[in-house]
């Protein structure tokens, strides 16, 4: 199974940015307050070691005068719809912790790389973060299982329902990001992702033959089968990426093309249901031994308000995918969904990534078979 090369960590860029005053919210004076995890001062090189220490029994209760401070992590710019519902949720929580929780958010990579999301939570360089499935190659095993390609997932809400319900019926899912020094505080699945084009429309897999295809790594054996390339980029360098022909298509949903104005540079639009090829958990995740110092009334209240703003986020997304769709339609694009027999000519390309999944995880120490089946029977539930 090939594998795409990620960015690595930068940490030395993680410290500097801290100190150089990327988030919208001052550091506390020394004495004043407690801060969680600060980032490292900038005196060259360190070396990030992830701590595996289990979770604390219950919260500690909180201490008069005590103030926690919080990094969170998003790649994407503010202005965007996510972004600004990052920063009222960094503004609720202050209010409703009556200032003794104040979240200082980071914007476009300025705190860590896309690619290294999950391990900068690990590591501590984030305290919370938005996060995806899939964001950081190699650190997620069991939990691929929810984002494999053509997978049969419905559509976005029932998608959500089938990840919790999986994570459920199978704990390993969770361990998973525990031994990992991190959890999920809530999540939810992002939109289908389609395929959009900028030369010409691709209706069958060999249509692609030639081209540079934006993709995460579970599409990039399948493109390599076809004669095409997958390349991995974080959202700050797509559009440029595109504009300029690096690139000449991207797997990815609706409101990501509409949010970032890649829609104005695609033409070509094809369309694999309401479910698409496939689609990813996104959520908020937690450093934990960030989380563990935490008290048990302001967790409540951090994911609380974390839960409404992924509310939130699945309504603004319905609402994005159809004014990217009415958009795409206005400027003349050709968008067409593929026939249930096209569709299985892309999914029968994917089955020995399948195998290679179920293979590399079982080997990796986790019930992979059990899990994917597991998975297929709750689909067809809905």
């Amino acid at each position: 199974m090939k594998r795409l090369v990620l960015i690595p960590l930068m940490v030395v860029l993680a410290a500097v940015l801290v100190f150089t005053g990327c988030a919208q919210q001052a550091a506390p004076a020394p004495g004043q307050a407690t801060v969680l995890n600060p980032a490292p001062a900038p005196q060259g090189p360190q070396t990030i070691t992830a701590q595996t220490q289990a979770p604390a029994p219950s919260a500690p209760a909180a201490k008069p005068g005590k103030i926690y401070y919080l990094k969170f992590n998003d790649w994407g710019p503010s202005a965007i719809t996510i972004g600004k519902l990052h920063i009222q949720a960094a503004e609720m929580i202050e209010e409703r912790t009556g200032g003794k929780v104040i979240v200082t958010n980071y914007f476009n990579q300025s705190l860590l790389k896309y690619g290294d999301t999950f391990r900068g939570i690990s590591a501590g360089i984030a305290d919370l973060s938005l996060y995806v499935i899939g964001a950081t190659q190699g650190v997620h095993d069991i939990n691929q299982a929810i984002a494999l390609p053509f997978m049969g997932l419905p559509d976005m809400p029932s998608g959500t329902k089938i990840y919790n319900e999986l994570r459920q019926k199978f704990p390993e899912l969770d361990r998973e990001n525990t031994k990992a020094n991190a959890k999920w505080l809530t999540v939810r699945m992002m939109p289908p992702t389609q395929l959009h084009l900028v030369k010409r429309f691709a209706a069958l897999p060999d249509d692609l033959k030639g081209m540079k295809v934006i993709a995460g790594a579970s599409l990039v054996d399948m493109l390599s089968q076809v004669g095409a390339a997958g390349v991995m980029m974080g959202p700050p360098d797509w559009y440029m990426s595109l504009e300029r022909g690096l690139v000449e298509g991207q797997f990815v949903h609706w409101p990501a093309v509409y949010d970032f104005h890649t829609l104005e540079l695609f033409k070509f639009h094809t369309l694999y249901g309401d479910g698409g090829i496939q689609m990813s958990p996104i959520g908020f995740m937690a450093n934990l031994d960030s989380w563990n110092q935490i008290p048990a009334e302001y967790q409540k209240i951090i994911v609380d308000v974390y839960q409404w703003v992924n509310d939130e986020s699945t309504t603004a997304d319905l609402d994005l995918i159809d004014k990217a769709v009415k958009a795409a339609r206005d400027w003349g694009h050709i968008s067409d969904y593929l026939t249930p027999e096209e569709i299985q000519l892309w999914a029968k390309l994917v089955e020995p990534y399948h195998q290679s999944w179920i293979a590399d995880a079982t080997a990796k120490g986790w019930p992979a078979q059990q899990v994917y089946d597991g998975l297929k029977q709750i689909v067809a539930k809905y």
